[in-house]
């Protein structure tokens, strides 16, 4: 019995001595990876008072400290650099470099590359430090998305200016911050106020589409993913922003000169450089309603584009390279501009091979939707560096069209909180498809029976879409009420 009681209490002191080891092992282990792994010097300190409150080797460590601090909205931490890489409450200045370069970024959960130049909108929201201390996610121009550290820096947004928003004779404006230091701004009107916002109020707002009078509540409602301290219920969508490529505008040529003699313009610039009272547009606005009878694209927002990518028209590429679009003039090289043989054959170009062939084609990796957009959705996600290329652009068409394709062209935008398809028919088979968390815009022409008709956003022929057939008012698609929503 007793020899039996030894051999257990031997087998007890083996198991323990062996929990020990292992014990002792995960710690020198864990030791030994915290060292391989270290990432850096991070120092989290108040940043008004310059109280250190401790010094980590792993930026997560650091991370916990100012979380565990978070009643002190003065706490930083800074980088064996001296650079601050994470605080409560900041901007994420993007305006470091010059403006030939522009900053890549990741969109968060779908991982897909995008870019955006500093030099044409300065500011975006901060959300968070990734846990290595290498990446920041921001939010700007709708997009929410990790950028390099190294890329941008980080303000609280009491100390630094901001882009905001306020309404001015029955219109939105965007007043967006282009440089902190000279406190410049560019004003954009980009369409007719929505009812919720009010004249002499100022908004704060990073994807145009949630609207808040509060920074602070701003900040926490995209920390969460919620909108509950919005001024607005409900995303607002600026039609002249989201209203597809694939309608067709009422307006002419005749409306195209008058918004030009409004600004000063009223004659054909036929030589680079030419007088400010000269312009390659006025007098061709037929040009863009006749690619629209050939194509089926908004002769008004490719009007506007140009208005935009060509500085009025006044351009050395408009001029000389009959480059209406800015095509292929890179922000690295801008003389690598395509030339065209006539202002004619750059606008079907644009419209055929530009927005047909990509930007309108959801086969295509650049489609994002055919309106104009923001970094989040539409052409200007992959079209343009500039983060506010689609407000500028739907600026121009607020301008030219006095309400008349705003009273006219009915569409449906939303953020899908569902899988949606398009159909070629009413229960018949899938041209194309969004997911959920989508942004989607639709000119619709009919609804019955729990379908809407909607303009497809490529030609559809034989019960498939087909870039390189002719696109008709027969090319509609088909979607499920249901599928919005609701």
């Amino acid at each position: 019995m007793k020899k039996r009681r030894k051999q257990t209490q031997r087998k007890l002191k083996r198991s323990i001595i062996v929990f020990l080891s292992a014990l002792l092992a995960l710690f020198i282990i864990g030791f030994i990876g915290l060292k391989i792994t270290k990432n850096g010097t991070y120092t989290v300190y108040d940043i008004k008072t310059q109280e250190q409150y401790g010094t980590y080797n792993h930026f997560i460590f650091a991370k916990w400290k100012m979380h565990s601090l978070e009643e002190n909205e003065n706490i930083v931490i800074s980088n064996q650099n001296g650079k601050i890489v994470a605080l409560h409450n900041a901007i994420v200045n993007f305006n470091t470099k010059e403006v030939t370069e522009n900053t890549s970024y990741v969109v968060d959960g779908t991982n897909e590359d995008g870019y955006l130049n500093g030099s044409y909108g300065t500011d975006g929201l901060y959300i968070e430090t990734s846990n290595d201390g290498s990446k920041v996610l921001f939010m700007m121009s709708g997009v929410k998305a990790w950028v390099s550290i190294e890329d941008i820096q980080l303000f609280y947004y009491d100390d630094y200016l901001q882009s905001y928003y306020y309404v001015n004779n029955g219109s939105l404006i965007h007043a967006i911050l282009i440089d902190a230091e000279s406190a410049q701004y560019q004003t954009l009107a980009i369409g007719e106020a929505p009812d919720f916002l009010k004249e002499n109020t100022t908004y704060f707002s990073y994807d145009g589409n949630w609207f808040y009078t509060d920074m602070d509540q701003l900040s926490s409602n995209v920390l969460n993913d919620v909108h509950d301290n919005a001024i607005n219920s409900e995303a607002y969508f600026n039609f002249y922003q989201y209203v597809p490529h694939r309608s067709l505008t009422n307006l002419d040529d005749s409306d195209y000169n008058e918004y030009l003699s409004s600004v000063g313009i009223s004659a054909t610039a036929n030589a680079y450089p030419c007088a400010d009272t000269e312009s390659v547009l006025y007098e061709n606005g037929s040009i863009f309603t006749e690619v629209q009878d050939q194509t089926y694209i908004n002769a008004t927002m490719m009007f506007a584009v140009a208005l935009n990518e060509s500085g009025y028209g006044q351009s050395q590429y408009a001029i000389e390279n009959h480059n209406l679009f800015g095509h292929a003039a890179y922000d690295s090289n801008p003389d690598n501009a395509n030339s065209y043989d006539s202002l004619e054959d750059c606008v079907y170009q644009h419209a055929y091979n530009f927005l047909q062939q990509g930007y309108a084609n959801p086969e295509d990796e650049r489609y994002h939707g055919s309106w104009f957009g923001n970094k989040a959705s539409g052409i200007n996600v992959q079209y343009a560096s500039d983060p506010y290329w689609g407000e500028k652009a739907a600026s121009f068409y607020y301008s030219l069209d006095n309400g008349k394709d705003l009273n006219e062209i009915q569409i449906i935008t939303q953020k899908l909180k569902n899988d949606l398809n398009v159909y070629d028919e009413v229960d018949g088979s899938v041209l194309y498809s969004y997911e959920k968390g989508d942004i989607i815009s639709f000119v619709y022409t009919d609804s019955d029976n729990g379908w809407y008709q909607i303009m497809s956003e490529a030609p559809v022929k034989d019960g498939k879409i087909d870039i390189n057939s002719t696109y008709t008012k027969d090319s509609v698609g088909y979607i499920q009420a249901s599928d919005l929503n609701q």
